[in-house]
């Protein structure tokens, strides 16, 4: 008997909703866990134009008729959270940390264009750290692939894997020779929960930032990726495109950050860091393909 899991829906869940059933998703906490065969498929949906609009202020991206290229994340992004809210998946949700992230854009979307997404657990291994979970988002125009994502989540547990070997002295941050400097407000995590859906607590107030360990509130990780490739994108003179990045240290709002970033044969190679030029907060590259 098969333990698949196949969900076929019209419109895509509320992110407050989920949230709400995430703070009660325990897990089974077991040391050997499986990834449930499960996938969803959102059909025939199309981008809200006015929500658009505002994602592309809040991320940078100028005005157009075509979706910023990270825009479709934010419309897989509530999928992404119901499979990791089915009763097989074997973490609690509100544990997990999003530490890599990969775009791959075949061509530009247009804001009207009627779109089928399909979001699915691709791959799951452990490491030194705890286990990671891909989970693959494909967009589908007509019935062909024009863009892809993959979200890499780590949940922090004890494994098998050993620690690498630390060097004495770690290496600094290369230099590169162009640079922008951004400054974030404290408010940026509200802004951008508001177009994204992505609400959790850590990145609206200090106070629900401290109930779950941090300091105080931190900007979206997908927010910094896609301000990234709003500087960044038109520099390729490519619709097609792939963006690949890891996550490093939280940006602790308000903050002062900079984005570094030096082209190499139609790929821009970048970091993004705090003022000074020293903490590494994301490290990436975009490529025209």
């Amino acid at each position: 008997m098969s333990n698949a899991i196949r969900l076929q829906i019209s419109e895509a869940p509320g992110t407050l909703n989920q949230y709400g059933r995430a703070l009660f998703a325990k897990g089974t906490k077991t040391k050997n866990p499986k990834l449930p065969d499960a996938e969803i498929l959102l059909s025939n949906v199309k981008a809200d134009p006015a929500k658009v609009a505002k994602y592309a202020e809040v991320c940078g991206f100028k005005s157009s008729d075509k979706l910023p290229v990270s825009f479709p994340h934010i419309m897989a992004f509530p999928l992404h959270i119901e499979l990791m809210l089915q009763k097989s998946f074997p973490f609690a949700l509100m544990g997990l940390v999003h530490v890599r992230n990969t775009i791959t854009q075949h061509r530009a979307i247009g804001v009207n264009e009627s779109m089928d997404i399909r979001c699915y657990f691709s791959d799951g291994r452990k490491t030194d750290k705890g286990f990671e979970v891909d989970i693959k988002a494909d967009v589908y125009a007509a019935g062909t692939l024009v863009w892809e994502g993959v979200s890499t989540n780590l949940v922090r547990m004890k494994t098998d894997i050993p620690s690498p070997e630390k060097p004495k002295e770690p290496a600094g941050l290369p230099e590169m020779p162009y640079k922008e400097s951004w400054t974030l407000s404290s408010d940026l995590g509200r802004r951008y929960a508001s177009v994204s859906g992505d609400s959790n607590p850590i990145h609206l107030f200090a106070l629900t930032a401290k109930l779950f360990g941090f300091k105080g509130h931190i900007a979206h990780g997908m927010w910094t990726k896609a301000r990234t490739i709003a500087a960044l994108y038109e520099k390729l003179n490519s619709e097609a495109c792939s963006i690949s990045v890891e996550f490093k240290l939280p940006v602790f709002l308000p903050a002062s950050i900079q984005l570094n970033y030096e082209p190499k044969d139609g790929e821009i190679e970048f970091d993004v860091r705090d003022a000074a030029g020293i903490k590494p907060h994301v490290k990436g590259s975009i490529k025209a393909l």
